[in-house]
């Protein structure tokens, strides 16, 4: 039985991923948008449709909503059969619908969160007008086959997209602009009537403003945290101090580790990790003012956020202290964190300096390596697919690629902002950067299309690294790392270039490019 063939395309991606200044925003918004695509996808096996692109089926726990770590990336582009008989515009329309649930699902944890510090008016006219959804379906010609039939489904999808829909603008005058993006006015009250202490649990920077969808990125998930670039730069210098055979150096670690536990406060249980034990809890202080944490499975040898091996960090950590202490409301959950403070900064200089029976690791190296990966020729490859079966074996390899680059990349002591499809984006230490480089290319090397066609070309993946420093921007971070992967292309793909941007500006320095694998 013939079937209609079928794609939606859900963004838009700059606002969900691009757009960020911490590296949680970026973990979020990308497994934010992955997961409103993934509810799309749900609802269309659960109408009939017959996934291609993910390949998962009705009632596959994968297409379960998750605030994990580990959640499958979806992509935003749905592909899918369906079967003669079932209407295709009902199927789109019930995909949109649940897509548009999911988000305000997600949007609603981080409206609870900062309800004191929200414009409500605004928040009620951004939440709407937040995702767009372009979608086609084609019913296969006489004696057409499947690759035909993609190639021109495609293209309609790709009219589609040049016809902008020009939805009214709902501005309001006098309100500054997102921090993020500056495309939607802040849905935050003035700076001047937002506590202090709140500030810092949603860590705003000074005069930072937040759309709808920017607090959603900053609070949404509940409180699922993710490692910052400073841990990520400082992890090198913690594995030293865990591999050394001096047990007073690991003792002051895990002093140090103890004092940044936090506890809840409303159960009375001895600690949270800055994650909620009881997830539903709004009361519970899961957190502290100066050290996030990771985490219950990244870095578990100090899962923390590093700024406090910092000197200059540390300072800064305890001025801002200072301009909440005297806020002595019970709504404030840092008033106590001076005390801690002050001992770990204690600590810290027993580790790095060497006198004064000090060990002498010295500060950490404030590098790391953002990584981005991208297959080679992925359309070509897709468009010698000949069947709707053969593409769904395809995107299960592309699934299990997309798991398995994951775990390389937390194996050589990285955290993963997305992986899905033939895409990769991370950050790892500037030790084990290129060991993961090549363990990512080897794997991708060895996908299988669903066929045993020996006349096709190789796949391959081209990885940029860029080397920054831990201070810098993430959105030149992130522009940093697309660079060095648009190196890495050239001039014949299947490469490697690394490049290294230093804390002084300028032009990189190209370290190296491969071309070749």
């Amino acid at each position: 039985m013939a079937s209609y063939l079928y794609v939606l395309s859900i963004g838009p991606v700059q606002d969900f991923i691009a757009a960020a200044r911490r590296t949680r925003d970026l973990w979020f918004g990308s497994h934010l948008l992955s997961e409103i695509s993934k509810a799309a996808a749900k609802e269309i096996a659960k109408s009939g449709g017959l996934l291609i692109f993910p390949n998962l089926k009705e009632g596959n726990k994968d297409l379960d909503p998750s605030d994990s770590l580990d959640a499958l990336n979806v992509s935003n582009i749905i592909l899918a059969e369906i079967p003669d008989g079932i209407d295709p515009a009902s199927i789109d329309k019930n995909a949109q619908m649940a897509a548009k649930k999911e988000w305000k699902r997600s949007a609603g944890k981080g409206r609870a969160l900062a309800r004191k510090a929200i414009r409500h008016d605004i928040w009620k006219d951004q939440i709407d007008d937040v995702i767009e959804f372009n979608s086609a379906w084609v019913f296969p010609k006489d004696k057409e086959n499947y690759r035909e039939t993609r190639k021109r489904l495609m293209r309609l999808l790709a009219g589609r997209k040049s016809i902008r829909d020009f939805k009214p603008a709902k501005g309001r005058f006098g309100i500054p602009k997102s921090s993020l993006d500056g495309a939607r006015e802040s849905a935050l009250i003035e700076s001047e009537a937002l506590p202090k202490w709140l500030a810092l649990r949603m860590r705003l920077s000074n005069g930072e403003q937040l759309c709808t969808v920017g607090l959603t990125k900053r609070l949404g998930g509940g409180r699922v945290p993710f490692p910052s670039v400073i841990r990520v730069a400082a992890d090198p210098w913690i594995r030293s101090i865990r591999n050394d055979r001096r047990n007073d150096a690991n003792q002051i670690l895990d002093d140090i580790r103890d004092l940044c536990k936090v506890s809840c406060k409303l159960q009375g249980r001895s600690e949270c990790d800055y994650q909620p034990l009881d997830r539903n809890c709004r009361l519970c202080k899961g957190e502290n003012s100066f050290s996030s944490g990771t985490g219950k499975r990244l870095y578990q040898d100090f899962p923390f956020d590093g700024q406090i091996f910092y000197p200059s960090r540390l300072d800064r950590a305890k001025k801002d202290l200072r301009d909440i202490s005297i806020d002595t409301s019970e709504d404030n959950p840092y008033k106590n964190d001076m005390e801690k403070l002050n001992q770990i900064e204690e600590k810290v200089q027993r580790l790095q300096k060497k006198d004064k029976g000090g060990f002498g690791f010295g500060e950490p190296n404030p590098y790391l390596a953002i990584l981005v990966a991208d297959g080679d020729h992925m359309g070509k490859a897709l468009s010698t697919i000949e069947s709707a079966e053969e593409h769904r074996k395809f995107s299960s390899n592309l699934s299990n690629f997309s798991s398995d680059a994951r775990k390389i990349v937390e194996g050589n002591y990285g955290c993963t902002v997305f992986s899905g499809g033939d895409d990769v984006l991370a950050f790892l230490p500037v030790d084990t950067c290129l060991k993961a480089a090549r363990d990512l290319h080897d794997r991708f090397g060895a996908l299988q299309f669903g066929d045993k066609n020996e006349n096709r070309t190789p796949l391959t993946l081209s990885v940029g690294i860029a080397i920054v420093h831990s201070m810098e921007p993430l959105e030149d971070i992130l522009v940093f790392g697309r660079g060095a992967e648009k190196a890495a292309k050239n001039p014949d793909r299947n490469g490697l270039a690394v490049h290294l941007h230093t804390r002084s500006g300028g032009e990189p320095f190209r370290l190296f490019a491969i071309s070749g694998g």
